[in-house]
């Protein structure tokens, strides 16, 4: 999950009325959508979650050129409150870097908990419409904004790029499912990632969710276990992400490490995450059910 300097989850965006020329019904949908993601980030005080994530090169033909090795993290809360994860397991038996230190100093192997994108901008854009309303789900399009792509506020300029389809649980109306693309270049943008494995390196690094790359991102409720629906928590259970590649990038970095990667023209980077979650006190698993 990609840089801590991106706005996640846990953004708080104030409520504005739909946008002139925006379709009335799917812009008053999407309004209760972003009131019912902002209350779900209460909840995430009660669950801790461990994520696993693949990563792979792709050629032109979609072939697997390279496959990097496997991350597992966990969620952890640092001494001020806060969340976040750090590496527990390599794929390749690597030592997670300050794997047996408390908390804090795991923290700073950090990576953000959340999407490359700001999943609450995405849902206040102007261009939408619905496209079906079902009693299992509704789903509206969402179009890019070309007047907001250069905003200075990434959050908004990376939302006004992507064309999505979102599915909103008709009950809550919390997102389902966000699937789509990026479309237009404000979700391109570069910044220095801080490189732990023993030492601290800063490069500059381009981010590689930017135009031209596709994504699904899928969510599902865990319910309390103890019956009270004020602790159940929407979770991202499934992330895909294909992304293209820099042909003159030669290195990959994530988590705390650098990867070479080999010449490939026209390649694609594909990652994929999926997050299982456990109640604290209650040793519930992952469940589904809606």
């Amino acid at each position: 999950m990609i840089t801590s300097r991106l706005c996640v989850a846990g953004c708080l965006f104030a409520l504005a009325p739909p946008a002139v020329g925006a379709d009335s019904a799917a812009a008053a949908l999407l309004a209760k959508s972003v009131a019912a993601f902002q209350k779900n980030f209460a909840s995430q005080k009660h669950w801790n979650w461990t994520i696993f994530e693949t990563r792979a090169l792709t050629d032109k033909a979609g072939k697997t050129v390279q496959t990097m090795p496997s991350v597992t993290s966990e969620s952890l809360i640092r001494s001020d409150g806060r969340r976040c994860n750090a590496v527990t397991a390599w794929g390749d038996g690597r030592e997670p870097y300050l794997k047996n230190a408390d908390a804090d100093e795991r923290c700073q192997a950090y990576n953000a908990i959340g999407t490359p994108f700001d999943i609450a901008a995405l849902l206040k854009s102007a261009n939408v419409s619905v496209i079906r309303q079902t009693g299992s789900a509704i789903a509206i399009s969402v179009l890019p904004d070309k007047s907001k792509v250069k905003s200075p506020d990434f959050a908004v300029r990376c939302a006004a790029s992507i064309r999505a389809t979102i599915e909103l649980d008709p009950d809550s109306f919390f997102p389902l499912s966000i699937e789509g693309d990026v479309a237009e270049s404000g979700c391109n943008s570069q910044f220095v990632p801080l490189v732990h494995d023993g030492t601290v390196t800063r490069e500059p690094m381009v981010s590689q969710f930017r135009k031209g790359a596709t994504f699904r991102v899928t969510y599902a409720l865990q319910k309390d276990k103890f019956d009270n629906p004020e602790n159940s928590y929407w979770i991202s259970v499934t992330q895909h992400y294909s992304q293209p590649w820099n042909k003159e990038a030669r290195l990959l970095y994530y988590w705390g490490r650098q990867f070479r990667v080999p010449p490939n023209d026209g390649s694609r980077m594909v990652k994929d995450i999926k997050t299982t979650a456990q109640e604290f006190g209650a040793g519930s698993q992952l469940r589904f059910d809606k």
